[in-house]
């Protein structure tokens, strides 16, 4: 076998993979569900939630298309700020979810390594949100994420998210609002 075989073979026990892999499943239809302060549970308490922004760049400049840490940036968050646009959903007075959307959080492709540290994941995944709201306005986004997950025993789903970096597949997102989650 090669080395890159061997590697998948060996990085990841198959049963914390599946784990983890239903971790973030269970978390995509908490999403669909709207059960938004259920959703904060998947989140550790010093987590960071950010989207970068994607700049068209030549093919020779690629490696700069993606915004660094600390500039531009769709959401930069930590859970304070998660809980204070969760807690604004939930007021049903969120003018960007009225009426509500009706959302489908399709997750695939996830990919699980281990991070450095004891009970630390680095997974990356693909995702397709579906958000129709009134009659006729749909939205389809897609995108990688890219996770840090602890192991956590004590926490509800044996997980928690440390860091998600979302990056969107467009570099302007033609949506009437980013108010749901990704």
């Amino acid at each position: 076998m090669t080395d890159k075989v061997n590697k998948l073979l060996a990085d990841v026990d198959p049963a914390e993979e599946r784990a983890i892999s239903r971790f973030l499943l269970e978390e995509a239809q908490i999403l669909d569900d709207w059960e938004w302060a259920a959703w904060l549970d998947f989140w550790h308490e010093d987590c960071l939630y950010w989207a970068p922004t994607q700049l068209e760049r030549l093919q020779r400049e690629i490696a700069d298309r993606i915004s660094t840490f600390g500039t531009s940036a769709y959401f930069e968050e930590n859970k304070t700020q998660l809980k204070q646009r969760v807690d604004r959903l939930l007021t049903h007075m969120a003018w960007g979810e009225a009426p509500p959307s009706r959302a489908r959080h399709l997750i695939t492709n996830i990919r699980v390594t281990k991070a450095e540290g004891d009970g630390v994941y680095t997974v990356k995944s693909n995702f397709l949100d579906y958000r129709s709201n009134g009659q006729r306005s749909q939205d389809h986004i897609t995108g990688e994420r890219t996770d840090t997950i602890l192991r956590a025993p004590d926490s509800e789903w044996g997980y928690l998210i440390k860091e998600r970096r979302i990056l969107f597949d467009m570099s302007t997102i033609l949506t009437k609002n980013l108010s749901l989650f990704y």
